[in-house]
């Protein structure tokens, strides 16, 4: 009798219940962290029967990585150890329990659940995170903005000056033909007359061509910056989207592979949107495809398509060259990740064409797998009326 009273068993009972009471799961263990004793909310977390669980050890249950390792979480000291168990998140502590003569004959430990408060916490981090990007984006907007205008003016006098420059050049060749046959070896700047006749093409060709992609990059700039939206939007065929922007870009096809082909579903409808934006698009994602490829044989092919169930159209440009590895996958949409920045590649791009399609209401999905290429897929709702489509 306990206490005149209560019985051994009856007080083993009423502690079963208080202790199966608890919300957070306790354990009692031996020095040999082998269970002696666990409540109802410890059973529940370990799915099995208590018979199960008495006289196993306990890292084997819930920590098998520490089964033969110094480091098991359920340590036989008191010191708080963090723990997760099926995407909860516990904190353990523990207490020695003496035997009769005072030395430790075991250990109690509880697991407190603080899932909800992990969530929080990470919550909390998550919009500290997106706040500070926010500001980080303002701020290198306005920083794109000033760099985008301090380019811009001298690089605009630089294509003036280059093409005044070749036209002169084109002049004078009559000129300078007849003095080289008078003179026979004429030099002009250090070179013999017909080597720089060859060459001075070339040198203007690098020139002009170096200045517009210069132009280009202060043009993403602007677009990151929110200086250069144009916000006027009218209706707009994408077949001629598409194909205004393999015109524009067909050097580059040609120069990089010998299949290429794009297909036009029949009476598509309209999109509401800006014809130039969405060209542009179009461009990054043909000039991206082109340098995805390993060699001339890979191809590129574009489809535009109506997604009747969905109302949307639909623009896939899809390459069949190297790919892009998952680690990259889910960051090319952001500002200023590239993978081209030893060619050159700012990072704008991509992000632009993100951008721009958002603008549009639409969506950009990219799907790419290494070594067999890259997928990329545009919807923009589709304008349609009077039950047409």
């Amino acid at each position: 009798m306990l206490n005149g009273d209560i019985s051994y068993s009856q007080a083993i009972h009423i502690y079963q219940h208080a202790f199966d009471a608890i919300s957070s799961p306790v354990t009692i263990l031996d020095n040999g962290k082998k269970i002696l004793w666990c409540n109802k909310a410890m059973v529940e977390l370990i799915g099995q029967p208590l018979a199960n669980i008495t006289g196993a050890p306990i890292c084997q249950l819930l920590d098998p990585d520490g089964t033969h390792a110094e480091n098991c979480v359920f340590h036989l000291g008191t010191e708080p150890t963090l723990f997760t168990w099926a995407d909860r998140w516990f904190t353990i502590t523990g207490e020695s329990l003496p035997d009769d003569s005072g030395n430790v004959a075991g250990y109690v430990h509880i697991m407190n659940d603080i899932t909800e408060q992990r969530k929080t916490e990470d919550e909390m981090k998550k919009q500290h995170d997106q706040l500070l990007q926010a500001d980080k984006m303002i701020s290198l907007g306005i920083l794109a903005s000033g760099m985008a205008h301090e380019i811009n003016n001298p690089n605009n006098t630089i294509m003036l000056n280059a093409s005044v420059l070749q036209k002169a050049w084109n002049s004078i060749i009559p000129i300078l033909n007849e003095t080289s046959r008078e003179k026979g070896d004429l030099v002009v700047g250090g070179l013999k007359y017909e080597k720089m006749k060859e060459k001075m093409p070339q040198l203007f060709s690098g020139i002009l061509e170096s200045s517009k992609k210069i132009q280009r990059i202060v043009n993403d700039l602007k677009y990151f910056s929110g200086k250069d939206l144009i916000s006027i939007k009218n209706q707009v065929d994408m077949e001629s989207v598409v194909k205004s922007a393999i015109s524009l870009t067909g050097n580059m096809i040609q120069k990089s592979t010998r299949h290429f082909k794009a297909v036009y579903e029949k009476d598509l409808p309209n999109v509401m949107g800006n014809f130039q934006n969405l060209e542009q698009v179009i461009i990054n994602l043909v000039q991206n495809a082109c340098q995805a490829l390993d060699n001339h044989w890979n191809g590129i092919f574009i489809t535009v398509t109506y997604d009747r169930s969905n109302r949307e159209i639909v623009v896939a440009v899809k390459d069949e060259g190297k790919g892009i590895p998952d680690k990259d996958l889910k960051y090319i949409a952001e500002p200023f990740f590239t993978t081209k920045r030893s060619s050159g590649g700012t990072g704008l791009g991509l992000y632009m064409s993100s951008k721009i399609i958002s603008d549009h209401g639409g969506t950009i999905r990219f799907s790419s797998t290494p070594g067999q290429g890259t997928t990329v897929e545009i919807r923009l709702p589709a304008l349609v009326t009077g039950g047409l489509y």
